[in-house]
């Protein structure tokens, strides 16, 4: 009979329990420094007859049947297997095993990899005992022996405290070698699942979509705020007027309306506009453009502003585009000019209250801007749906 050696090795963890938050330094160093104070008081109760009190102590694991084995990817394979379907059950601590093997089989990509090359000793050392095998027999004489040395057991008990410092732990890594490696590399690849998802936006809108005449704004949310200009709304049209009557003056007017949901206006435009000499439009703080008879459309929107100011002793406009014009134009484009016009003026609306800002400049005599806006909110809006298809995937 051979002898045998049986070791039993006890494990018993004895940690200071911390409260998981979020911790000041001060109050993570104070609690570290008591739990280094009373350690003397806690080692004196780490044995192996309180280690067997504790939860979930056993001195047979259920792992300890593959103890020995020397077919390790068989036992990996089978704990994948078996945690793949396996449910949680009520006892949160067994439960920690299968979420840990699930988690390191459904993300190899996280794992350190080692690249290794054809020619490394270690490959081709294996490939070389293999090629170079010799056939042959080996026989070996079997028979009776006796032994007189008795048996010899011995017990190890090892006990071990951690203190409550930051610890190190790192994952599984994945070895990646070509077809000449003596072994099962794939097992790990062939158990892995790629799956995936998509979330996205469907916006149904009907084909043909109607307007409502009530218009977008809410009701009774039309005011002026500032200045001498007058505002009304009349659905579905906002209409603002300022008659200025100071010569080579500039004044402003502001107002105010509220827009509840502007993905349900469909139609936000000027439509018509009055100036005598310069009118100036400013939407929710961006600057559109400016009205005077003497600029074309590509000047009016070429603008960035309309000041006066005084060059040589005179006043001038200066509407941003490197040029300074007359405050009262020359003839004919010094009188009243009135002209019907069809500009989307959608993307400068916002959800909540929205402003418009007129600036009016006057050279002799009086003068006057207007500007009146077109606004209409579907009667049958379009609708939004998200559509989630990863929900419900780990």
């Amino acid at each position: 009979m051979k002898p045998t050696r049986k070791f039993v090795a006890t494990l018993t963890l004895f940690a200071l329990a911390l409260s998981i938050g979020q911790v000041n330094a001060d109050a993570h160093s104070d609690g570290l420094e008591l739990g280094k104070n009373n350690l003397n008081k806690l080692s004196s109760k780490v044995s192996n007859s309180n280690a067997q009190t504790m939860p979930h102590y056993t001195n047979n694991p259920p792992q300890s049947q593959n103890f020995g084995s020397s077919d390790l990817f068989g036992v990996g394979v089978s704990r994948i297997n078996t945690c793949k379907t396996a449910t949680h059950g009520s006892d949160q601590v067994a439960n920690q095993e299968c979420d840990a093997v699930n988690f390191l089989a459904k993300n190899p990509e996280n794992r350190t990899k080692f690249p290794l090359n054809p020619n490394d000793p270690i490959i081709s050392g294996i490939g070389d005992t293999i090629n170079n095998a010799n056939g042959g027999s080996a026989t070996e004489a079997c028979g009776t022996k006796t032994t007189t040395t008795p048996d010899i057991y011995a017990t190890e008990v090892c006990n071990e405290y951690n203190l409550s410092e930051p610890k190190m732990c790192t994952m599984g890594q994945v070895v990646n070698v070509d077809a000449k490696a003596n072994f099962q590399c794939n097992v790990t690849s062939n158990a892995l699942e790629n799956i995936n998802c998509d979330k996205y936006l469907v916006v149904t809108c009907p084909a043909n979509p109607s307007f409502c005449n009530a218009g977008g704004i809410t009701p009774g949310s039309v005011q002026q705020s500032t200045g001498s200009a007058s505002i009304t709304f009349s659905p579905p049209y906002l209409d603002a007027i300022q008659v200025i009557n100071t010569q080579g003056r500039r004044e402003t007017s502001t107002f105010t309306f509220n827009v509840a949901d502007i993905s349900k206006i469909g139609v936000f435009r000027l439509t018509y506009a009055q100036y005598d000499n310069w009118l100036g439009l400013r939407i929710n703080g961006r600057w559109v453009r400016v009205f005077m008879g003497a600029l074309n459309e590509a000047q009016s929107w070429a603008t960035s502003k309309l000041d006066i100011v005084t060059s040589g002793g005179r006043a001038y406009v200066d509407i941003g585009n490197g040029s300074l014009y007359g405050v009262e134009p020359y003839y004919p484009y010094g009188g009243i000019y009135r002209g019907n016009f069809d500009i989307d003026m959608k993307t400068y609306l916002q959800n909540g209250t929205n402003t418009i800002e007129f600036i009016v400049v006057n050279g002799t005599y009086s003068g006057v801007g207007e500007a009146k806006f077109e606004i209409r909110e579907f009667c049958n809006p379009c609708t939004q749906n998200w559509v989630d298809q990863c929900l419900g995937m780990v």
